[in-house]
């Protein structure tokens, strides 16, 4: 009887894992090694055949070698087409072994395609990533040989790794976010950008850690916009404290503090109108300015209902509506004179005093002002010729005018401005200046007011600052007259006759 031929197997490419290959196993060597001796021995006995043998013995031999190398590819790479030379229950057995592992190797490749293709595995966990795939190639190796169990373990084994890589990244990622948002609370730079580009590098785009980045390369100009919202506080520019909120609003709407910052300015801007009004209702009230303290005072009320100051000053208000003209008239001569209108304010006390020759504020007021609009006016006279101060009386005079508007206090700043210009006058022309004089030594020279010099070649002198008139005559020449200034750091002056008569 012709003895069975061995079952002919195709073998299948199972859906192996993407991990590389790895360096052969020593047994794997070793049998790589045998499986070569064997198959040399045997080729070797079939060509000895071939030269022995007739032809037909010779085919029918090798057919039967081919059959035994299949056989033992079966074994290694393969899966048995058609029936197999396992029992039923076995045959069972290692196809519900192949399916769990098949199902293990899916998970595998599933959470290798996140690292791979979500998680940017290589830039953040590329040697333990290898290392896994070490694992799975050995798997791979187990599926091929058909030891399924061994295979199924293996994926299960690398796959846990992976989850578990997964995991570290994700926990990674997660430490990575909650150090940036802390970093941007503490407007960090560096750290937020460290943190959150560390995120990026095991998410690439991811939009959290995308925004976080953009949020840090604001933190500068954020850093800034606050340091100069505070400093709008200690000026109290609330307009200026507002406009850089808005600025920092759209430029980082989430910075740290930002909704209790806008809050606390709106309470100031609220306090600072309702300040504002009532400062404005009082002053409006100091001058008699009935209705317009009236809106004032209700606008604040507006602002804070119920509060005391703004409802006491309305209260002032309807009251001093009975004020007499005589008031009136007091307030508009105080501010007047306030800001140095002095004239209206000698009017508004004039007409106190048509309505009451007794008002003693009006005539003492009136008889101030008119001794401050002398003073100013003779301040005036010399700041407009300084000169005429060589002179000794202007020079007294001045002296005494300027005694009697250092007693005036409170005239306001344009006065104060005045005095002060009119004192350095003043005191310039109480301090002699050297003048240097040159003549023929045949000149006779008089300054008036001063005296006669004679005549000279060379004579100096101190005198005050101002206008001098000199003259020079000599016998049988036509006198000469000139007028100088005398000033800080002038040149000599030569006078002499030299036109002859």
């Amino acid at each position: 009887m012709e003895p069975e031929r061995p079952i002919r197997i195709k073998p299948t490419a199972p859906p192996l894992s993407l991990g590389q290959p790895t360096k052969a196993r020593p047994s794997d060597e070793r049998n790589r090694r045998f499986r070569s001796v064997l198959v040399i021995l045997v080729a070797g006995v079939a060509v000895a055949f071939v030269f022995l043998v007739v032809p037909e013995v010779a085919r029918e031999r090798n057919d039967d070698i081919r059959a035994v190398r299949e056989a033992k590819l079966e074994t290694v790479v393969g899966e048995v087409e058609g029936p197999q030379k396992l029992a039923p229950y076995a045959n069972l057995e290692r196809e519900k072994a192949r399916e769990e592992a098949t199902s293990e190797l899916g998970s595998f490749v599933e959470l290798q395609a996140v690292l791979e293709e979500e998680m940017n595995i290589d830039a953040w966990g590329a040697r333990e990533y290898e290392q896994i795939k070490d694992l799975a190639t050995v798997a791979d190796q187990y599926f091929v040989e058909n030891e399924y169990p061994r295979a199924m373990e293996a994926y299960r084994t690398a796959t846990l790794e992976l989850q578990e890589l997964i995991n570290e990244g994700s926990a990674q990622y997660d430490k990575s976010i909650a150090a940036g948002q802390i970093a941007l609370d503490e407007r960090d730079e560096v750290a937020a950008t460290i943190a959150f580009q560390h995120a990026l590098t095991i998410i690439p785009d991811d939009p959290i850690a995308s925004n976080g980045r953009a949020r840090a390369a604001l933190l500068p100009r954020v850093s800034e916009l606050l340091r100069e919202f505070d400093r709008s506080l200690l000026r109290s520019d609330l307009v200026q404290a507002r406009s850089t909120l808005d600025e920092l609003q759209n430029l980082d709407p989430k910075t740290n503090s930002l909704p209790e910052t806008l809050i606390k300015l709106d309470d100031l801007e609220t306090d600072d109108r309702y300040n504002r009004f009532v400062s404005e209702a009082f002053a409006a009230l100091r001058n008699k300015q009935f209705d317009s303290a009236t809106l004032s005072f209700d606008q604040a009320l507006q602002l804070k209902p119920h509060d005391p100051v703004a409802s006491d000053g309305l209260n002032q208000t309807k009251q001093n509506r009975l004020l007499t003209r005589l008031d009136e008239l007091r307030s508009a001569a105080e501010l007047a004179t306030s800001e140095g209108r002095w004239i209206d304010a000698i009017a508004a006390y004039d007409q106190a005093l048509l309505l009451d020759r007794s008002v003693r504020y009006a005539r003492d007021g009136r008889e101030e002002l008119r001794t401050l609009i002398s003073i100013i006016e003779s301040m005036d006279k010399y700041l407009d010729d300084p000169n005429v101060l060589s002179s000794e009386d202007d020079f007294a005079q001045a002296t005494k005018f300027l005694s009697a508007a250092i007693e005036q206090i409170q005239r306001g700043p344009a006065f104060d401005a005045k005095r002060r210009a009119f004192q350095a006058l003043v005191e310039r022309a109480g301090k002699p200046l050297p003048l240097v004089l040159l003549s023929d030594n045949a000149t006779d020279v008089t300054i008036y007011r001063i005296g006669k010099l004679g005549t000279f070649d060379y004579h100096e002198l101190f005198l005050r600052p101002g206008r001098y008139t000199l003259l020079g005559s000599s016998d049988g020449c036509r006198d000469v007259r000139m007028t100088i200034v005398v000033e800080a750091s002038m040149a000599p002056i030569s006078i002499r006759c030299q036109e002859r008569i």
